[in-house]
């Protein structure tokens, strides 16, 4: 038996971790790049402006037993279920956050800062089928909620109108505070509207907003 060139062996070893990588850089080349939705589908985020926020507004029942639980008695009252849902975070102590809390972890912490207390209220008011939309500025985050009947609400008061529809602010920051409760933050400030619901921003400038001062 003819002895094997070693020589050879090893040539056609180094072609052979050549020609894989050079499929392997073909092949990354060729794969199509991930679109924004593609992202956030794969990650559970969402776009806001130009950042990616994670989504921690839980539908899938997690906060069934609390929101139940805030709304007994209310006998399906808008009004009351969402002030109910609203003087339940604002109870829990606004803390600065590095990280990302979700909903069920500024419960059990009793803290959170502004979006994360706002992401709690937007699922306890999911909960409850009530449509809600985050609102940011450069440094800050709070929930506005639709209510067809704004009778109820105390004054002044400060919405934005989004297809018709008005929705009132619900600052979680607050120690003390009412649904529609201005927040002194000014219409220059305000950078993006979410829908909570649709999971995608709405375009700025077809929203209406009337801001009160406190």
């Amino acid at each position: 038996m003819a002895k094997i060139n070693k020589r050879m062996v090893a040539r056609i070893a180094l072609y052979g971790v050549a020609g894989l990588a050079a499929i392997f850089i073909y092949a990354r080349g060729n794969v199509p790049v991930e679109t924004d939705a593609e992202y956030c589908e794969r990650t559970g985020r969402v776009k806001i402006q130009d950042r990616f926020f994670k989504y921690d507004v839980y539908e899938n029942g997690e906060m069934k037993t609390i929101a139940d639980m805030l709304s007994r008695g209310c006998n399906e009252d808008a009004y009351c279920e969402i002030d109910r849902a609203y003087q339940y975070v604002l109870k829990i102590p606004y803390q600065e956050s590095s990280t990302n809390r979700n909903p069920s972890e500024v419960i059990n912490q009793q803290g959170g800062d502004c979006d994360e207390k706002s992401y709690l209220l937007a699922t306890l008011l999911l909960q409850q089928g009530h449509r809600c939309v985050f609102v940011t500025t450069a440094d800050h985050g709070f929930i506005a909620v639709h209510l067809e009947n704004g009778d109820a609400l105390q004054s002044p008061s400060s919405y934005l109108t989004v297809d018709g529809k008005k929705y009132y602010f619900a600052e979680a920051t607050f120690t003390t505070g009412y649904i529609g409760q201005p927040n002194d933050v000014a219409r220059n400030e305000i950078e993006a509207v979410f829908d909570m619901v649709g999971k995608k921003e709405i375009p700025i400038d077809t929203v209406r907003f009337t801001l009160a001062k406190r």
